[in-house]
């Protein structure tokens, strides 16, 4: 399904005053911890993918909601965690005509499980009452497991401190790379599945104390291809665009070091490439921007 490889860590010297130079940091959400069983955080996303076809014109998938997030324990040696997402709201324009998903507007409330990997990110997904919601098997699959898919455990892909490898932490000014091969996802609730390759280089910019408490920030920058399928309804009609776009992918986050939780995150991806629809060939760029941001 997902096969993940870790690379190696690098380090730059940058010159900074005023820090304890041997503090070290592991970036690993305490969520799973289970000290924090039943405990419930939530967060609130946007999320906007645009392109334009030339035959058709321009199309947006937009989409904003909040996240609650519990940790209900481990099962069968896997973390499980419950997660429902609230005041869904949806802008999907083609060519300025609206386009309606009443499987997104569905999932309003109703709760799912997700088993994530060791890596951190999701296994499998299944409805909590799977008698009532069994119908949106589907559309939890593609909402988790869509093109702005993230990882519940190792935000930042840095595997120290997993069972078996390092318990050494990240100094400021310290970068670390990861590369995610393969990985499955979703353009679209009703597309077929597209593939992602990325690798990614993460930075500990600096800490600062604050009054809540230290908080990181950490940049990322990565190379981004995609093997896209996607799924289009146009007044009732389906069409299929496929093609490889390139690109880069570049994210600003805040991380609480004592709660160890992210509390701010804004991603932003340019890509390329070609593309086919029908017997229609073209080139186009796509444009995906992403937001989160922890609610007290």
């Amino acid at each position: 399904m997902k096969n993940i490889l870790t690379g190696s860590v690098f380090i730059f010297f940058i010159s900074l005053a005023f820090c304890d130079e041997d503090e070290k940091y592991i970036f690993i959400l305490k969520i799973s911890n289970e000290d924090n069983i039943d405990k419930e955080i939530k967060y609130h996303t946007y999320r906007e993918l645009s392109f334009t076809i030339p035959s058709i014109g321009y199309i947006k998938y937009a989409s904003s909601f909040n996240e609650k997030m519990k940790y209900v324990g481990k099962k069968e040696g896997v973390h499980v965690i419950e997660s429902t997402l609230t005041d869904l709201v949806t802008t999907n324009t083609v060519a300025n005509i609206e386009i309606m998903d009443p499987y997104w507007e569905a999932m309003d409330g109703a709760p799912c499980h997700l088993y994530i990997d060791r890596y951190g990110t999701v296994d499998h997904i299944e409805p909590v009452d799977k008698a009532e919601h069994h119908y949106l098997q589907e559309a939890f699959d593609a909402a988790f497991n869509g093109m702005f898919e993230k990882n519940y455990l190792y935000p930042f892909y840095l595997y120290r401190g997993m069972k078996g490898d390092s318990t050494e932490g990240i100094k400021e000014g310290e970068s670390w790379t990861a590369s995610i091969d393969s990985s499955k996802f979703y353009f679209t609730m009703d597309s077929p599945p597209s593939f992602s390759w990325s690798k990614d280089t993460y930075t500990l910019i600096k800490v600062k104390d604050k009054k809540s408490g230290k908080i990181a920030t950490v940049k990322n920058s990565a190379t981004l291809i995609l093997d896209v399928n996607i799924r289009i309804n146009i007044l009732g009609e389906e069409r299929v665009v496929t093609g490889r776009a390139e690109g880069t992918v570049n994210g600003r986050f805040k991380w609480d070091v004592g709660a160890g939780e992210i509390i701010y995150a804004r991603i932003h991806s340019d890509l390329q490439g070609d593309f086919e629809m029908d017997d229609e060939t073209f080139f186009t760029q796509l444009t995906r921007d992403e937001i989160h941001k922890l609610l007290k």
